[in-house]
Parts: C-alpha cells; sequence; structure tokens
C-alpha cells in the first residue's frame, strides 16, 4: 500500500472510531436537548408574540429567525455551550488517543505503518470531531429556530440585532444575512476545532484520562480567568462567539489559536520522531 493509500485508510480507520461511537451520539444528544431549550424558551415566545405584539403594533423591522438564532441572540443557552464545548467536543474521541497509548495499541501500529501518518490522523480526528459537535449544534439551532420564525431581512436600523459597527463582521450580516451564517458556523467550528486539539496534546504530557479529557476545558477555562484579571482583549470563552466577536478580539483570538495549532503540529514532530519504547 501507498503512502498516501495508508494515510486515506488510516484517517478512515480513526474517524470510524469517532463517529461510531456511543459517546459521540451521547454527545449530540446533550446538545440538541440544549438547542431544543433555546429555541423553546427565545424562539417560541418571540412567534407567540406575533400576533398578538409585532403585526398589529409596529410599522418597522420585525425579528425573525436571524435575530433569535443563538449565534446572534446570546442568550443564556448559548452562554452554556460555550462554557462547556470544550468538554463536548473531548468526549468522543480523545479518551481514543490516551488509550491507545496505554495499551500499546501505538506501538503495534506504527510498526507497520510510517509514524507520521498514525499521529497525523489522530490530530487531524480530533480536530474534525471538535468541528463536527460543534457545527452540529449551531446548524440544529439555525434549523429549528428557522422552522419556527420566518427568515427576515435584518436591517442596520433595528435595535433587534446584538451586530454592531464593533462587531467583525456587520457588513456580512446586513447585506448577505445566510452567507454570513454560514461563516459563523463554519468559523465557530474551526476555532473549536482547533481547541480540541489540546487534548491531543495533553493525552501524551498526562497520566490520567480524567485530567486528559477535562485539558481541553482546564486550559480554556484558565484562559477566560486570566483574561478577567488581565484586562486582555477578550477570552476564548468570549471571543469564540464569531457571530457578536468584536473587532478589537479579532488579532488576540487568532493569536491563540495559532499558538494551539503550532503546539499541538510540535508535540505531533516530537512524537513522529520519539522512538517508541514498549
Amino acid at each position: 500500500m501507498t503512502g498516501e493509500g495508508n494515510m486515506k485508510t488510516l484517517l478512515k480507520i480513526e474517524l470510524e472510531r469517532a463517529f461510531k461511537n456511543k459517546w459521540f451520539y451521547i454527545t449530540l444528544c446533550i446538545e440538541l436537548v440544549l438547542v431544543i431549550a433555546d429555541v423553546r424558551t427565545v424562539a417560541l415566545p418571540a412567534r407567540m408574540a406575533y400576533e398578538e405584539f409585532y403585526i398589529p403594533v409596529r410599522d418597522y423591522q420585525i425579528p425573525g429567525a436571524y435575530c433569535y438564532w443563538m449565534v446572534v441572540n446570546n442568550g443564556p443557552v448559548y452562554r452554556l455551550f460555550h462554557f462547556i464545548f470544550p468538554l463536548l467536543i473531548s468526549i468522543p474521541y480523545v479518551f481514543t488517543i490516551y488509550n491507545d497509548i496505554k495499551s500499546n495499541y501505538v506501538y503495534n501500529i506504527t510498526s507497520r505503518i510510517d509514524k507520521s501518518r498514525y499521529y497525523l490522523s489522530k490530530l487531524l480526528t480530533q480536530f474534525i470531531v471538535g468541528m463536527a459537535v460543534v457545527a452540529f449544534a449551531l446548524i440544529s439551532s439555525f434549523v429549528l429556530t428557522a422552522a419556527i420564525l420566518p427568515l427576515e431581512h435584518p436591517t442596520k436600523a433595528s435595535a433587534e440585532y446584538n451586530i454592531s459597527v464593533t462587531k467583525a463582521f456587520p457588513e456580512l450580516f446586513y447585506n448577505h444575512t445566510f452567507v454570513s451564517a454560514i461563516v459563523f458556523i463554519v468559523l465557530e467550528s474551526v476555532v473549536f476545532g482547533i481547541i480540541g486539539c489540546i487534548g491531543f496534546i495533553f493525552s501524551y504530557l498526562l497520566n490520567n484520562v480524567i485530567m486528559v479529557m477535562l485539558s481541553s476545558f482546564i486550559i480554556y477555562y484558565m484562559d477566560f480567568i486570566l483574561s478577567n484579571l488581565c484586562g486582555r482583549y477578550g477570552s476564548l470563552m468570549a471571543a469564540s462567539k464569531i457571530g457578536i466577536l468584536h473587532k478589537a478580539w479579532v488579532t488576540g483570538l487568532v493569536a491563540e489559536l495559532m499558538i494551539i495549532a503550532v503546539t499541538a503540529v510540535v508535540v505531533c514532530i516530537i512524537r513522529m520522531n520519539k522512538k517508541d519504547l514498549l
């Protein structure tokens, strides 16, 4: 088998391990319950108010799905998501990285194939899993909200929306609203895909599976605490809300994500070149 074939096969195996296990589906169920709670407490009351308040009284912008979609609305459930996303993206796959080391499965695999392809497939899989978990929450929220409320055309003059000129994407949101929703979902998923790679890093540094699975959350929450203590640009917890991301926070967010990504790649390279001893 060629090197390219090895890589594709490994990636397929690792993706199946991630997506075909009960913990992945448990994670999605948790997210779906939270999304339904958000729709029930935010979008549904707004829909009920249409005939009683919005349509008879208002002669200007009537808020719809874009206004009450959690990425723009920034309600309690969305804030809860941004507190627990680092945990949710770690549940389906991080423990397999740790278990491969402790069970010596890694040595069995790397004795037969190129070690670099094995570690790269693990890193890519964790990144993809993080993206998928977050994308599911955001997409399901958009679909369910749009099933209850109409897709309106937001206007800058309206005070209903949390996306002002101080945010990173106001022009995109008000001029190409549906495209902006796709961009918000993709970028936020990528952000947490990178954050999820923290678990990959610590799976080779720690000797406790629980701490490995909590590592992304611990670093993420420590960043939040330090940001508040030091008065920095904004923590990962705040800046990862792409829809309402402040312009002033973009540089800091990109810098932190690059640090995580580079560290993950460096750890991957170190593991590739390290002589494994049984």
